[in-house]
């Protein structure tokens, strides 16, 4: 008779490898994530033009997908590293890279944002573009704005943009469930001045549109903040 050893997966590690599930499902072929565009928003393009984020900068992009962001940003003369924790996201990112035909200061790298600590370098500039709200433990929210923080080089930049708890998309509440079953974390804007004010000194605070396909407008929280 056999048994099987394997070990059984409960409780919140089961949520985490059943949420990793879906959204490698959803990275199952390139562009089939709603939230991925080929093109840069133009809230990235406005802080390049404006000068926020210098030629020269060290970039660190959290939640990067499949890379076309940090691609970008690579693009315009800065050193950049993208992590993702999804293995088709980043396969896809690496891919695209190789379409480039340039030479470009980039790396991407599978990580988890609590792989963030083992970092050992400083950044001029991070973000995180429709990542945050993926954050519903309150516990790991602290963890990760201290560590950004940590990451982030005297008066360095953290710009984030998550899903706003301002509206109904998705229901009502602070957490809330995708049509996938994933959980997201929604926050007002209001209550989001109030928890980044306690880690970052926030510059500019203010609702966005962005685009999900196939034809969704949907509200964020824009938070530009320095260290």
């Amino acid at each position: 008779m056999s048994t099987n050893n394997k070990p059984k997966i409960t409780g919140t590690e089961s949520i985490k490898t059943s949420t990793s599930k879906k959204f490698e499902d959803i990275y199952s072929k390139p562009n089939n994530a709603p939230w991925t565009y080929s093109t840069a928003p133009k809230e990235l393009e406005e802080l390049i033009n404006s000068g926020v984020i210098p030629k020269n900068s060290r970039i660190l992009e959290v939640g990067c997908g499949e890379g076309y962001q940090s691609i970008y940003l690579a693009q315009q003369g800065n050193t950049v590293v993208g992590i993702d924790s999804s293995k088709n996201a980043i396969k896809y990112a690496k891919d695209n890279v190789k379409k480039i035909k340039k030479t470009l200061d980039l790396e991407f790298k599978l990580k988890t944002c609590k792989d963030l600590e083992k970092l050992n370098e400083k950044f001029d500039f991070i973000f995180d573009w429709r990542m945050l709200h993926e954050i519903t433990d309150e516990q790991d929210r602290v963890d990760y704005f201290k560590c950004i923080n940590n990451l982030l080089t005297d008066k360095g930049k953290y710009l984030s943009v998550a899903f706003s708890g301002d509206t109904e998309f998705m229901g009502s509440g602070t957490i809330r469930k995708s049509p996938v079953g994933i959980e997201i974390y929604f926050e007002t804007l209001k209550s989001g001045l109030e928890t980044l004010g306690n880690y970052f000194n926030v510059l500019e605070n203010r609702h966005i549109s962005v685009p999900q396909k196939p034809n969704l407008i949907i509200s964020a929280n824009y938070f530009l903040m320095e260290k």
